[in-house]
Parts: C-alpha cells; structure tokens; sequence
C-alpha cells in the first residue's frame, strides 16, 4: 500500500513539474513574440490586449507570412490588433499591399477607425461593416445561423478582386455555433493560386470541426498550432515564427 501511494506522489509530481515547464515556456514565447511585433510601433504607443485579442503569436506569424511570401491582397474577418499590426508592417516596409477588414460591430469599428487614423494609416486599411444576418444557403454548416452579410462584403470588395492571404478572427464565437465556417466557403473562389489562411481559436471544439472541413475543401493539410491553424498552398514559404522549445 505504500509502496503505491509513494509511486502515484512521484508520477503527480513529475506530471506537474512537467506542466510548470510547459507554461514557462509558452510564457517566455509570448514575451519573445510581443517583444518582435512591439518594435513596429515606437514607444510610448500601447496596443491593448483582452482576453478576445487574437495573440502575439499568431500576429507575427501573419507578419512574417506576408514578407516571406510577399502577400499583396489580404482580407480579414475580425478588426481588432492585428488590424493595426498588419498595417503598420505595410507602412514601415512600404509594401505594396492591400489590406481589407470586415467587422460586424459598428462601435468597436469606429474605435478602430479612429485607432487607425491616429497611427495615420488610413490610405492602407479598407474597413468594411457588414452586420450579422442569416447565413446564406450553401455557406453555413451544421445549426450555424448568422455570419457576416455577405452581400455588403461583396458590394464593397473590389471586382474579381483575388487574394493571398485570409485571416480569421470573427465573428464571436458564442453567437452562433460554427460561426467563423462560412469565411472559406465564401472566398475560395477569390484565392490566389499561393495563399495563406489563419483560424484563430482552434483549441475550440467548433474551430476544430472548422480546421478539418477547411482542410478538405482547400485541398491542403492544416498546420495546427497551440491556439490557431495556418494552411497554406504548396508553394508557399514556410513561415513559421521562431519556437523556443526549437532552442
């Protein structure tokens, strides 16, 4: 008998000793990460975080995705920082590139667009208020019930406007089950044939759902990270950011 309960003491502490680890570690990623994509914005600028921030992480693997493989089209569903990131990247590097943001929020949009003006980043980012409405037929799956309209999208989007690089952080999750579905259905056609796309949140059992059916329909295997997937075509870089744990 106590042979076996000094046995189950060692494997609970060896287990919690190794989740210590764990946690550090993705701690001091964080910090590394933060302390990279930071340097866009001189001080004393501050760019909250909340508990619906995307992180980061997943920020400077977009940032490093759209130099490495030059993305010239982007197309966000979800304004929030990375809306401020991605543009001022596209401002300090001078890059040519285009970015688009749909949020569905008119009070959070106007703070992003006065977020956006104070950085003087306005000819950069294209900001599109599409509320949310019934999904239409053919881009909702299961019992999901809303997304973004998709009409206004496509009225205030550019022509046969293609692009390379699609980031997903919206709508809110807690709104309608498998409520960020819909944005592949909707712009597969208007891939470029190199893209990249992120789905933020896929430690979520719906985003998980989400991850694999994306999978099928674009035909690639998704790279699962902690709290987000990146899929990307075949001839696409590699752009994953620099890991700790690789140390």
């Amino acid at each position: 008998m106590a042979f076996n309960i000094k046995k189950k003491l060692q494997v609970y502490i060896k287990d919690r000793i190794t989740e210590i680890g764990k946690n550090q570690q993705q701690t001091q990623q964080v910090v590394l990460d933060y302390a990279q994509i930071s340097r866009l914005f001189p001080e004393p600028n501050f760019i909250p975080y909340t508990a619906w921030s995307i992180s980061p992480s997943v920020i400077l693997h977009v940032l490093n995705d759209i130099v490495i493989n030059k993305r010239l089209n982007i197309i966000e569903f979800g304004a929030g920082a990375s809306t401020l990131y991605i543009a001022q990247l596209i401002k300090t590097l001078k890059l040519p590139t285009k970015l688009y943001s749909v949020e569905s929020d008119q009070e959070w949009l106007t703070k992003m667009q006065n977020d956006i003006l104070r950085f003087d980043l306005t000819d950069i980012v294209t900001f599109i208020y599409a509320p949310l409405t019934a999904v239409v037929e053919g881009l909702g799956l299961g019992e999901q019930k809303l997304w973004y309209d998709s009409e206004k999208i496509t009225d205030d989007l550019p022509n046969e406007q293609e692009f390379d690089l699609v980031i997903v952080d919206g709508p809110f999750g807690g709104g309608t089950p498998y409520a960020r579905y819909s944005a592949i259905p909707f712009i597969k056609d208007r891939l470029s044939e190199e893209y990249g796309v992120f789905l933020d949140d896929t430690q979520r059992k719906d985003e998980q759902e989400i991850t694999g059916l994306w999978g099928q329909v674009l035909g690639v295997k998704p790279q699962c990270f902690q709290r987000y997937t990146y899929f990307k075509s075949s001839k696409s870089f590699d752009t994953t950011p620099y890991m700790i744990s690789n140390f």
